[in-house]
């Protein structure tokens, strides 16, 4: 079976460490043939770094020439990408969840019969464990995240609101509301809340708090969840991305452990 050709949307810090893992660790399943990014210093720099046999190209012929679409650019390009790439029958693995909540996107998705959309787990663990629980019935779903400083300044939810004055190690609850108000304050932050909110109750229905603090040093994902099977609790400190603040490394690794799914005939876990 001749290797998946790869179109990936996206050549920033994410998009550029999940291509060197796929030259890397995938090259026999698939090969990176296409990429598109309006910064195209971007897209030829990563052509020229990994020595790809790839073309900058433009998202329309990306999507009819390749098999698997990897969108790794913005919200605003996944919520448009997604039903397009669906729409014509193929594969495409989205890591700006937060895209896929926005009003009118998800419904239309689901109206679309083919093609395949793979959603990441992104920063959190436990998707498994929800979704087996969502068989037995979710009641509840909250996530508290904990950022540092410099992950948070720059998102949206601050150019209407002041930063707020931190003191010490104290931490400052800086957000209240449900996992799609998250979304639209953070677009780049909490795609977590995205994911959950996908796997269980919904965007207006999943409960979120985001907190920071001068002595945060890892981003903290805890999620609580009540269903009548049970409770679960699951905390992750992740390490923030040395290359964007804003996620977290295992983000990455996430869409990587996705791909090893989509190429290999074994599967563990729910």
């Amino acid at each position: 079976m001749r290797p998946l050709k790869i179109g990936m949307i996206g050549c920033g810090a994410i998009g550029s460490s999940l291509a060197r893992m796929i030259h890397r660790d995938f090259s026999k399943a698939a090969t990176i043939a296409y990429l598109a990014d309006h910064h195209c210093e971007r897209a030829h720099s990563l052509i020229k770094t990994l020595k790809l046999k790839a073309s900058h190209t433009g998202i329309p012929e990306l999507i009819e020439k390749s098999d698997l679409i990897i969108e790794a650019a913005s919200g605003e390009v996944a919520a448009k990408v997604t039903p397009a790439v669906l729409q014509t029958a193929k594969q495409i693995l989205v890591l700006s969840v937060g895209g896929l909540i926005q009003p009118g996107v998800w419904q239309k998705i689901n109206r679309i019969k083919t093609g395949r959309l793979w959603v990441p787990s992104g920063a959190i663990a436990g998707i498994d464990g929800l979704c087996a629980a969502k068989e037995a019935g979710i009641q509840s779903v909250k996530l508290i995240t904990r950022k540092p400083v410099a992950g948070l300044l720059g998102a949206p939810f601050f150019e209407k609101k002041k930063f707020p004055k931190l003191t010490g190690k104290k931490a400052v609850c800086v957000f209240k509301g449900t996992a799609l108000s998250a979304i639209r304050a953070f677009p780049q932050n909490v795609n977590v809340a995205a994911v959950l909110s996908l796997a269980s109750m919904g965007p207006k229905s999943t409960y979120v708090e985001v907190w920071t603090s001068k002595a945060y040093r890892k981003n903290t994902h805890e999620i609580e969840i009540e269903a009548r099977s049970g409770t679960i609790r699951i905390e992750v400190q992740n390490i923030p991305s040395h290359l964007n603040p804003k996620t977290s490394a295992l983000a990455v690794y996430a869409a990587a452990a996705t791909l090893r799914n989509i190429f290999s005939n074994l599967k563990i876990g729910t």
